[in-house]
């Protein structure tokens, strides 16, 4: 049999790679196949090399190709929107769906959000997940990069042009307007994840107010094919608006496994930590955003009048929410920490708090932070406006500093028993990331 017969015989997207590598050197025609083998390999099988790869790719990798093709890219396992197109996308047929998140939040930073774990989770259940990014605070993909198993972050807008997709617009996300939503001519089945209301402490000044406001018009007079509402009060605005059959109440969730994984205790946290928390006999402790919409007048009460109590807030300061802490010697605040390993830090917590102050922000939000403190069975006490969250009855509330002393006292009682960390373990299952992900597939039926 001849070579042109024999080459006739590959996959046509292996092919192709043979016939593009034929205008590299050498070592970038290994690179080219190597490559493309290791992108047709199951997940879990490249996960598992993907060290050893990275060190090989470095020495052979993108430094050994043409200036004709492509450019050098961040990372040299990123591939390009032909490599994309050949190798995943060709394979569509193998996924149940393709889900796009449009720009929203880079998908490498510190606290993972509601659009990174929706994403992980549609991924495990089967889907493709193209994730979209404009490289802004963690990101420095060029081309397309596999993140998590079935998805893909990437800076390319070719993605416009893939049809029947379900894509995903976020009403807090200023990169997008109605404008750009119709571009590219293949926009699918349209989501507007309706995830906050429209607010100066969460949306900042004026003219993203106003962006954002489009895209909420747009999305509630027919732009949207679907509203997910994160909230119950969000959840029966869009009703009124666009009709029961067209909103979707998906709240927030939890990645149980991250939470109760035995992550590695080598891992050495910070000495002024350590010692903060051995001074005192309860640690209360808090991770997420230090932003306006904290009742810090409350905190600083609360803080004044338990003494014998330290107070841990973890996380990046937000319009200047860092600064109004209190400045008491039993208030602990320390920056952002990793997701990936925020459970050690918050496994020294003894109680666990979510003091929004009194509004419309406390009443309409779904806090991630919930189920996690739930995952870690710890108990959790929040402010008396949190409606997604007093509605669970093993949650502690209060409505002035000194209803909440007292929540935290009540708190106290029950966190070693055993009955009452089984429940709590018992509603982080029930709120697993995988479990909202499922309420999305009614959105892929109608692809």
């Amino acid at each position: 049999m001849s070579i042109l017969a024999k080459f006739r015989l590959l996959p046509a997207s292996f092919a192709a790679y043979i016939l593009r590598a034929n205008i590299l050197s050498p070592k970038g025609k290994l690179y080219r196949i190597l490559r493309f083998v290791f992108f047709k390999l199951p997940y879990g099988v490249r996960e598992k090399i993907k060290r050893p790869v990275d060190v090989l790719v470095a020495q052979i990798g993108d430094n050994h190709l043409k200036k004709k093709d492509l450019a050098k890219n961040s990372n040299p396992l990123d591939i390009s929107w032909s490599e994309f197109e050949g190798n995943i996308l060709s394979n569509r047929h193998n996924f149940k769906g393709v889900f796009i998140q449009e720009l929203v939040i880079d998908w490498n930073v510190p606290l993972y959000q509601r659009p990174q774990h929706i994403a992980s989770a549609l991924g495990k259940l089967g889907y493709l997940v193209i994730y979209r990014t404009d490289n802004w605070a963690g990101d420095d993909v060029e081309g397309f990069r596999e993140v998590a198993k079935n998805v893909w972050i990437t800076n390319n807008r070719n993605v416009d042009r893939i049809p029947s997709v379900v894509r995903s617009i976020y009403s807090t996300a200023y990169a997008n307007s109605p404008k750009s939503i119709e571009e590219g001519g293949q926009r699918g089945v349209l989501i507007y994840e309706y995830i906050d209301h429209i607010h100066p402490e969460i949306s900042g000044e004026a003219e993203n107010i106003k962006r954002l406001a489009d895209i909420k018009k747009y999305a509630f007079t027919g732009g949207a094919d679907f509203i997910v509402a994160s909230a119950k009060n969000l959840y029966q605005e869009a009703v009124q608006a666009v009709g029961e059959e067209k909103v979707i109440l998906i709240p927030n969730g939890v990645d149980t496994n991250h939470y109760r994984s035995s992550m590695s205790h080598q891992i050495e946290l910070p000495k002024k930590f350590l010692e903060f928390g051995q001074r005192f006999r309860v640690i209360v402790g808090y991770f997420g955003a230090l932003a306006p919409w904290l009742w810090y007048e409350c905190i600083k009460e609360l803080a004044i009048m338990r003494a014998d109590i330290g107070f841990i807030f973890i996380g990046p300061d937000y319009f200047g929410g860092a600064e109004k802490l209190p400045k008491q010697s039993n208030v602990l605040r320390l920056d952002a920490v990793n997701y990936k390993i925020l459970p050690l830090y918050a496994r020294e917590f003894d109680v666990c708090f979510i003091p929004f102050k009194p509004g419309e922000i406390a009443k309409s939000t779904s806090p991630l932070k919930l189920f996690e403190y739930f995952a870690m069975e710890k108990p959790v006490v929040v402010t008396a406006d949190m409606n997604e969250c007093i509605v669970y009855e093993e949650v502690f509330k209060g409505g002035s500093a000194v209803e909440l002393s007292t929540a935290i006292d009540e708190a106290i009682k029950v966190k070693d028993q055993r009955y009452y960390k089984e429940r709590l373990r018992n509603l982080a299952d029930e709120n697993d990331w995988l479990q909202r992900a499922k309420s999305y597939e009614i959105c892929f039926r109608k692809v």
